[in-house]
């Protein structure tokens, strides 16, 4: 059997099971790491893994990260990203800074990328990198 990369939908979902079961590391490691999925997937991949919008999460702050990772990657990639990262499920109302450390949130404004920024969603420098 070949391995298949989850795309975002099926990230999507594992995220909102681990908010349900209230394992919020989890959830946000799956989101990050989508990051490092999409880019090493192959360029065939890279549509089969952004094409169909991810259910909700339960959680909007979830909701918005998704887009702005799905929409950051395409991106970086120079690929059209999906039309379901605008729908207007995918941005907050009030900001979230994702560290939660208050020191850190002029960081966060300064390194958020557009993405990120655009929706409300706001991370530090450095959080999409990868080993």
């Amino acid at each position: 059997m070949v391995y298949a990369p989850p795309s975002v939908f099926e990230v999507g979902a594992e995220i909102a099971s681990c908010l349900s079961s209230g394992d919020e590391p989890s959830a946000m490691r799956l989101a990050f790491r989508f990051v490092e999925v999409f880019e090493r997937a192959s360029l065939e991949d890279r549509d089969r893994l952004v094409r169909d919008s991810p259910a909700t999460t339960g959680d909007a702050r979830y909701n918005a990260l998704l887009a702005a990772v799905t929409e950051y990657v395409c991106a970086r990639a120079t690929v059209a990203p999906p039309a379901w990262v605008d729908d207007e499920s995918r941005f907050l109302a009030e900001w979230w800074f994702v560290s939660g450390i208050i020191s850190l949130h002029a960081d966060a404004i300064a390194h958020s990328p557009i993405s990120f920024a655009r929706r409300g969603v706001f991370i530090t420098a450095g959080a999409l990198s990868y080993a």
